[in-house]
């Protein structure tokens, strides 16, 4: 096959990866010029129609789901009698290889490595897949340490009624017996809750460098998955928190309806053993004889609670009267122009400030990290539940910015651009640059602080060693401010603060002084101040800023500004998550001008706003 062109398009390089039913060759995409993954069915299995059968309900799969955490599937076809799939390529290892290379994963990796396999697990379930076969061995993991989940070859739709132990006509167990669920060891239908069983087992490998369950036989290793409890994992492996063995040990219940229902279930709770490492936080449902027996003791209190009641009633009859004429009476004094706090948290940031404004009131923003909830849910809120808060009252909501960590991977060698947009991209709050002379190519990051490898908060200030060159301060006198500042990027360096003088011989708003000399040898980067000859435009402004409500993450925002006299500006654009921004504006004319607002190409509202 190396050399062989498939459909005209993909040329053969050679093969990565062998399975039972196909092998995987690395080939170079023609048409799109990239390289990608192509997985060809095995010849002998071309007339088989059971493996024909799997091998094309894995393309349907795959072609369910497009994620960042999944080795995603970009072409399907048959060229003469050869049935292949074309994936992206992932140029690292797996996740399998990697633990026979380290013998165990710290556990800050491995909880990140398992939250992101969680979401790709999450999004096929979402999509109505479940993977039926999550282990190691197709977990890739990236040279940048990105993890993708790779081969649905056994997925089922939820829709189907196939089994886990579905047989081809050899006769074989479909999947891996060390990462089975108890029910698929029992031959019975997987579902969401396996791929999360199984998730707990490459987890506990990650972590001690063993699975839960080993024997000499297939057979064997099943029993003990529907039979056998497995130990700690401290018990194995030093430096594993009780909270994170909490949550491997509820993710490997025997008893389904006891394990996380849900991938983001579990995600949130492995979030949480990062800030809560002493555990008791993991809650298992109730069995339901321990419902019933909760329930047969409410019914006998509430019983001895009516025969109390009953005594009581009469005698304070009279009593109840005089307090509801008195209550109706404060009720009318003190709740106009009031309504019920609700409870908000929990809520998606939008919904929580419609519901307020549903009843007269109004409210204001803060934010702040939070490991219990994701990002753009309110995590508190000022005014309790349940009291009674006027319209004229601002309730402030607190709104999660999501986790406060991050991993942070090894930038070096890669581009200052390229590092920065990637850990800007991970929620980093400050990334700076530090340049020294280097053998490196110009640009490149030759070191990093914080160290590589490591969990770190992403209001931590992140300080790039970057190879730089030495170059001539240029001569900027006399040049308008914004040709300064283009001359000043083009070689490298960055603009700094911009003061104004009065300067009678010079233009307005033209260099008058600069912080580095003409001729100067100074470093790529080097920031540089200059001084401008004060302009001499007068400028109007508005009596507040402008309000501008964003209902969705990642909208573009442009705002026009027409003046009195017919001249329009464009005074902001960019890119704005969900929230209320007041936007600063000025004009060189009075009077009344329009703003029109501009989200995502699409015209949502013009305002008057007053210049003087």
């Amino acid at each position: 096959m190396i050399g062989h062109v498939i459909s005209g398009r993909y040329v053969v390089q050679a093969v990565v990866g062998t399975g039972g039913m196909a092998v995987v060759y690395r080939a170079f995409d023609k048409k799109k010029n990239r390289i990608v993954a192509i997985k060809v069915l095995r010849p002998e299995y071309e007339s088989d129609e059971e493996f024909v059968r799997r091998f094309s309900r894995e393309a349907e799969a795959a072609s369910k789901v497009s994620h960042e955490n999944i080795v995603n599937m970009l072409d399907v076809g048959i060229d003469g009698d050869m049935r292949y799939i074309v994936m992206e390529y992932v140029d690292g290892q797996t996740l399998k290889e990697m633990i026979r290379q380290r013998g165990t994963i710290h556990p800050d990796t491995a909880i990140r490595m398992a939250i992101r396999i969680l979401a790709a697990v999450d999004h096929a379930h979402r999509n109505g897949i479940v993977h039926r076969d999550i282990k190691p061995q197709n977990i890739m993991v990236d040279n940048q340490g990105r993890v993708k989940v790779a081969d649905f070859g056994i997925a089922r739709l939820k829709a189907s009624q196939a089994t886990t132990t579905e047989e081809g006509s050899n006769g074989s167990v479909l999947g891996s017996v060390h990462y089975f669920s108890p029910e698929q060891a029992r031959g019975e239908v997987a579902d969401e809750k396996s791929d999360l069983y199984s998730v707990g087992v490459v987890m506990y490998e990650m972590l001690t460098g063993r699975v839960p369950f080993d024997g000499e036989t297939s057979v064997s290793v099943a029993l003990k998955h529907v039979s056998e409890e497995p130990k700690s994992m401290r018990d194995h492996q030093e430096g594993i928190s009780k909270a994170l063995d909490e949550v491997v040990m509820r993710a490997l219940c025997k008893d389904a309806s006891k394990r996380y229902q849900t991938a983001a279930e579990m995600a949130a709770d492995l979030r949480k053993s990062i800030s809560h490492p002493q555990g008791g936080f993991v809650v298992y449902p109730k069995d339901p004889e321990e419902i019933e027996r909760e329930k047969e003791e409410r019914r006998k209190k509430r019983a001895r609670d009516r025969k109390k009641l009953k005594r009581t009633v009469i005698a304070c009859g009279v009593a109840a009267v005089v307090l509801l004429v008195a209550g109706g009476i404060w009720y009318f004094l003190n709740t106009s122009n009031t309504y019920v706090m609700p409870d908000l948290i929990g809520q998606e940031q939008l919904l929580a400030q419609d519901a307020l404004e549903r009843l007269g009131g109004t409210s204001e923003l803060e934010y702040a990290y939070s490991e219990d909830y994701e990002e753009g849910i309110v995590i508190a809120q000022s005014r309790r539940m349940g009291g009674r808060v006027r319209t004229s009252a601002q309730v402030t909501l607190t709104v999660s910015l999501g986790t406060r960590w991050y991993y942070m991977y090894d930038c070096v060698g890669q581009s200052l651009e390229e590092a920065t947009e990637s850990l800007k991209a991970l929620g980093v709050e400050t990334v700076d640059a530090l340049y020294v002379e280097s053998d490196a190519p110009v640009g490149t990051v030759i070191a990093v602080s914080p160290e590589a490898d490591t969990t770190q908060a992403k209001d931590t200030p992140v300080i790039f060693t970057v190879s730089g060159q030495r170059i001539l301060m240029p001569d900027l006198s006399g040049m308008p401010l914004e040709n300064a500042q283009a001359l000043l990027e083009a070689d490298g360096l960055a603009l700094g603060s911009v003061t104004e003088e009065a300067a009678p011989d010079a233009q307005p708003r033209t260099v008058v002084g600069q912080s580095v000399s003409p001729g100067e040898a100074l470093m790529v980067g080097t920031t540089v101040d200059i001084t401008i000859c004060q302009g001499q435009e007068t400028l109007y402004y508005p009596a507040s800023k402008l309000s501008v409500v964003v209902p969705l993450n990642g909208s573009d925002v442009l705002l026009t500004m027409t003046a009195p006299s017919g001249q329009v500006q464009e005074v902001y654009h960019g890119v704005l998550n969900a929230g209320t921004y007041r936007i600063a504006l000025s004009s060189p004319e009075s009077g009344d001008h329009t703003v029109q607002i501009t989200m995502d190409g699409v015209e949502m509202e013009t305002q008057t706003v007053s210049f003087e």
